[in-house]
């Protein structure tokens, strides 16, 4: 953790805010595997978020594997501006590297959807001293995906396939029209747990 830190703070293209946003992704997926587990019994025996642990974990696996596809995406992008135009099979590589670069936020987007619903089974069901950690986990899960699609649309211009780049767009607006959705639901569970 520190590593990427130091890192991210550098002059380093990489890792940006691409492998930023995976990475507050899978901290909000943890929380909600820490919900589910804190929700389990006294004597080990499931409890009523044990459901959620599964998933969580696997949402913490795959976000974390999108922090290195991230940073290859991008370094792989990087080096096809450097090539120079009439260099052989140039166009291709530079049409897939910035591809490459809009799908890895767009798998970034939807892994954060999918945090953002475990949290509100977090809040909506777990015991009162964890409802916090899953108002946490909404939070950051929503901003992943927020950050993760500032990088898709920055490629998107990149694409010379109009349907294509049409398509990619359409995907990510899908993405945060659920997400606003289940922002505001976990907004008013927060404040229905913790109004003054």
């Amino acid at each position: 953790m520190q590593d990427f830190l130091t890192d991210l703070a550098s002059r380093a293209a990489t890792p940006g805010g691409g492998s930023a946003s995976a990475l507050v992704g899978a901290v909000a997926a943890a929380l909600c595997g820490m919900v589910g587990r804190l929700n389990d019994r006294k004597d080990g025996s499931p409890g009523t978020l044990h459901g959620i642990i599964a998933p969580a974990d696997a949402l913490v696996a795959r976000l974390q594997s999108l922090i290195d596809e991230d940073i290859a995406a991008f370094n792989e992008l990087s080096a096809s501006w450097k090539l120079a135009d009439d260099a052989p099979d140039a166009r291709s590589v530079k049409d897939a590297a910035v591809l490459r670069a809009t799908e890895s936020p767009l798998r970034i987007m939807a892994c954060a959807v999918e945090v953002m619903r475990l949290a509100i089974d977090g809040l909506e069901k777990s015991k009162k001293n964890c409802l916090s950690d899953a108002g946490v986990a909404g939070i950051c899960a929503h901003a992943a995906l927020e950050g993760a699609r500032l990088n898709v649309m920055i490629n998107l211009p990149g694409i010379r396939d109009e349907a294509r780049q049409q398509s990619l767009a359409n995907t990510a607006a899908e993405h945060r029209s659920r997400a606003i959705e289940l922002r505001r639901r976990i907004d008013a569970l927060i404040d229905a747990n913790y109004a003054p």
